[in-house]
């Protein structure tokens, strides 16, 4: 049965390279309103290898906030244009208390709202513990994809597409702790899915997505040829 593995990674390592070797990434935009100092570094390699074909697809997260309309504000203006290969994962924590109750008002209006940003709402995805997932949002929208966090068991959980299972503390149980040039870090298998599956199931459809990249660079192709007129 195959798996994707996936390092997960934000400021707190260092900047994605080519030695990275999976062909998914998922990196950090924003944490509420604070912008992630790897941001720019980390996004440009995603395009550059995503077009490239190195990357099946990439996840871009950011951290929800109470002040949702903000943090989504932030994190269009981190984006920009959406690339039709991006996925966006919504990270649901309670931080150690910080976060109380029952959040799934402004946890699914911001799933809307970045939905409508990026053309689909099943290109947005949901992440968090059993326990953040179940107190934070019990009311989740329908048939969204979770990635669930786990250390030492891989619990099931409607929804679920991947498992985080380790933070690179020594929860692999032999599996990777985590990935070059990172180091030990959030490491993820997305069970039973090939990175063409997971694409897929997380609202990328690679015919369509595969035609739309070649259109846009049949077209920089063109323009490069023609000094840039049209």
């Amino acid at each position: 049965m195959p798996d994707t593995l996936y390092a997960d990674v934000s400021e707190w390592q260092v900047g994605v390279d080519d030695s990275y070797p999976y062909p998914v990434l998922c990196i950090r935009s924003n944490d509420g309103t604070y912008r992630d100092r790897r941001w720019r570094n980390n996004y440009d390699w995603c395009v550059r290898n995503v077009d490239s074909g190195r990357l099946t697809f990439f996840i871009v997260y950011f951290v929800w906030r109470p002040n949702w309309r903000q943090t989504v504000e932030v994190f269009k203006s981190q984006i920009g244009t959406p690339h039709p290969r991006m996925a966006v994962m919504l990270d649901v924590e309670s931080w150690g208390g910080q976060i109380r109750g029952n959040q799934s008002a402004g946890i699914n209006a911001a799933h809307d709202a970045v939905g409508a940003f990026v053309g689909s709402p099943k290109k947005v995805i949901g992440y968090g513990n059993v326990g953040d997932l179940n107190n934070l949002w019990p009311t989740k929208p329908p048939g969204i994809r979770l990635v669930v966090a786990a250390y030492g068991h891989n619990p099931p959980y409607p929804g679920k597409v991947a498992h985080q299972y380790t933070d690179g503390s020594g929860y692999g149980g032999g599996l990777p702790e985590g990935a070059p040039p990172f180091g030990n870090c959030d490491t993820n298998s997305a069970d039973g899915y090939t990175p063409a599956q997971f694409a897929d199931t997380c609202g990328i459809s690679n015919s369509v997505e595969n035609a739309v990249l070649s259109t846009a660079k049949t077209r920089r192709t063109k323009m490069g040829n023609n000094g840039g007129n049209s």
